[in-house]
């Protein structure tokens, strides 16, 4: 990274640091809300320990860090709240990343890329977003509001940082981006935020599966042979990250 370039990457942690501590004041009932998701949906391999989460591996970023993907996972399940790790993708779904990131691209998943999520707002999967907003009780319209502007925070901090530092944004998972799903906030300040950049920049935003359960990993097989390119795979995953893209964020 340049130096104007580390300036702004340190600029938006702090913003991103700074945001998910003042959520978490914001909501001092969303603990017992969680509690009592983890409980009705018979969760008993862990307890709730950090009810909204900073990537804490954000800050270990160095200037000298060749920063080629900017990942957006979902939001921060079982293992990422955990107060001993506090850093996104750490599960299985990491792992999984991290491996195929070693065999197919030569490349290590976590010193390659950054990660950030749709918002920092935990629940074990993410589906279970809508039954957590159950939970709130009296609560719940300003748990909406909040869920809502916690994506758009996201998406804006995913724009400042695949434009500062030109690097190749990775949307990991688009099951819940459409219109009326649970990320459909995110979706639309996204796009709106792309509406006016330069074509190079936007076909640096690829779309995929998720990686957990090995979708991302069957998706691209099942491509790999229709999209033929002679610099495999990062022009395979072009091909079909913008295919994706298309089909799902209609641009």
């Amino acid at each position: 990274m340049t130096r104007n370039q580390f300036e702004l990457y340190r600029h938006v942690c702090d913003e991103f640091r700074a945001y998910v501590q003042e959520l978490a004041d914001s909501m001092p009932w969303l603990p017992a809300a969680q509690e009592k998701l983890r409980l009705a949906r018979g969760y008993f391999d862990y307890s709730i320990e950090t009810p909204v989460v900073y990537n804490y591996a954000l800050d270990e970023v160095s200037p000298d860090d060749d920063i080629r993907f900017i990942f957006v996972a979902d939001n921060p399940g079982k293992n990422e709240q955990k107060k001993a790790n506090q850093r996104y993708l750490v599960g299985q779904a990491g792992k999984l990343a991290q491996g195929w990131f070693n065999r197919e691209l030569k490349l290590d998943f976590r010193a390659s890329g950054i990660i950030l999520n749709k918002t920092p707002i935990h629940t074990p999967k993410t589906a279970e977003l809508s039954l957590l907003a159950a939970e709130t009780g009296a609560h719940r319209p300003e748990f909406m509001a909040r869920l809502k502007e916690s994506q758009i925070r996201m998406a804006n901090f995913a724009f400042l940082l695949q434009t500062g530092l030109d690097s190749t944004l990775w949307i990991s998972g688009y099951g819940e981006l459409r219109g009326g799903r649970v990320f459909a906030p995110w979706t639309q300040e996204f796009t709106r935020l792309y509406a006016g950049i330069a074509p190079d920049k936007r076909d640096k935003v690829w779309v995929f599966r998720h990686f957990s359960m090995n979708q991302f990993a069957i998706e691209y097989s099942r491509a790999y042979s229709r999209l033929p390119a002679t610099g495999e795979p990062l022009e395979r995953l072009q091909k079909l990250g913008l295919e994706n893209r298309a089909r799902i964020l209609g641009w």
